[in-house]
Formats: structure tokens, sequence, C-alpha cells
């Protein structure tokens, strides 16, 4: 029989278990920046304005819960949320175990111009954490990941299939204003509406707001009507 590509995020499997865990990563910042900390707390106050509560709490990290309906099916939900810069835990090890183990997995930070998407200065901690943690038995079947970070569709969308094979992955089109993080909240909010992927998209898209022009940005694409959010479903 032919292969059929999918149409549609799984959400099926997405919310199999009943729970739906996500991780998300804030920081570090583009060389000499400081405006995480900011990002962190808009980000706090957008969860609790989507109805999660705090459950959690210690530097660097919240934790934030919520059950809702899913297909007549009570899914509990748990958002964990990390200020990279403050926390004081193994980051490592929270990354390892964020791979094998969660359904969605958010990483704010800077693209790199496409030599990297790290999470210390050390490239190689993120792809070789990558290889350990796709490598796990008890890895997630699905996984839905957002790269928030610069052009993540043209520097990331082929290389991090290498790594991580089938799944879902959100990312942007243009240079991206590291400040917004409503499309994330966003995110969240309409996959537990259970909302489609084209709604999805076109509402993170009108939280986004039209992406600011940059002087590497063809002629082309200097148009008021582009969209920043994209998503890519693996086969």
């Amino acid at each position: 029989m032919p292969k059929t590509n999918r149409t549609a995020p799984r959400y099926d499997m997405l919310f199999s278990e009943g729970k739906f865990n996500g991780t998300l990563l804030i920081g570090p910042d583009p060389l000499g920046a400081t405006f995480d900390y900011g990002v962190f707390l808009e980000a706090r106050r957008r969860l609790r304005l989507i109805g999660l509560t705090l459950t959690d709490s210690k530097r660097g990290f919240e934790e934030y819960e919520k059950t809702f309906n899913f297909n007549n099916k009570i899914i509990r939900a748990r958002i964990r949320l990390f200020l990279v810069r403050n926390f004081g835990g193994d980051l490592q090890e929270i990354w390892r175990e964020t791979l094998t183990n969660e359904d969605l997995i958010y990483l704010k930070t800077h693209a790199g111009y496409g030599k990297h998407l790290s999470l210390s200065d050390d490239v190689s901690f993120f792809t070789d954490a990558m290889k350990e943690g796709f490598d796990s038995p008890g890895r997630k079947p699905y996984q839905l990941y957002y790269l928030d970070c610069c052009k993540s569709e043209m520097y990331y969308k082929d290389v991090f299939r290498k790594y991580v094979g089938g799944v879902d992955l959100i990312l942007h089109k243009w240079f991206c204003d590291y400040k917004i993080i409503g499309p994330a909240v966003v995110l969240i909010r309409e996959l537990m509406a259970g909302s489609d992927f084209e709604t999805i998209v076109l509402k993170m898209n009108d939280e986004y707001g039209i992406p600011h022009f940059d002087v590497e940005d063809d002629p082309e694409d200097m148009r008021l009507d582009r969209k920043m959010v994209t998503y890519s479903l693996s086969d």
C-alpha cells in the first residue's frame, strides 16, 4: 500500500496515558542580553490566566497543574517552567529526562545563526544528550517540540529530525523577538482545547503579530502578511 502522510497532530497519542506533561525552558539570552527573567515572569502570568495552578516552586523552577476534558476523558496537565539562568539543579539531567518523558518540549533560546541550539556553552551537550535520550527504551512514542528561536524552520527543521526522528515540530520562519512568550501559552491552551493544527498555527500567529523586518530578509519577503509560526508534521 502507498504511504500516507499525516495531516494532523496525534492528540490521541499525546494524551493517551491520561496525562499531558510539558517542559518550558527559558534562556539563555543572546550574548549580553538579560531579559529572560521578564520572559519567565510573563510565562508564569499567562499560565495562570489559562487556569493552571502553581503546585511547586524553587529557584529557577515552577510547576503548574490543571485537569481538562479531551474526548470525554479527564486529562491531567503538568507544565514545568524553567529559567535556565537561575536554576540551581542539574540542568543537563533535566534535559535528558525531558527528552525521554515529556509530551511537549518548548525551548526558547538563541539560535546561534544555525551553528547550534544549546543549553550550555558546550554545543555537544545538547546533541549528545539528544542522542542518549532518543535511545532510551522508555521514550515517549509521540512528542511535540516548539523550537522558539530565530529562523528555526531554516536552521533546524532537517537537522533536528536526524536526532529525533518522527516528531512534530513547531518552528519559526523569521528572526524572532526573544521577549515574546505568548504563542507558547496559546499553544498549551489550544492543545488542551483539542484544536486542529491549522487553528493552533493561526492563533499562535495572531498572538505573535507581524514579525519585525531584518536587514538580512530578502526584498520579496518584505510583506506585511507574512507569518512567523509554522508547523511541521512528521511522516
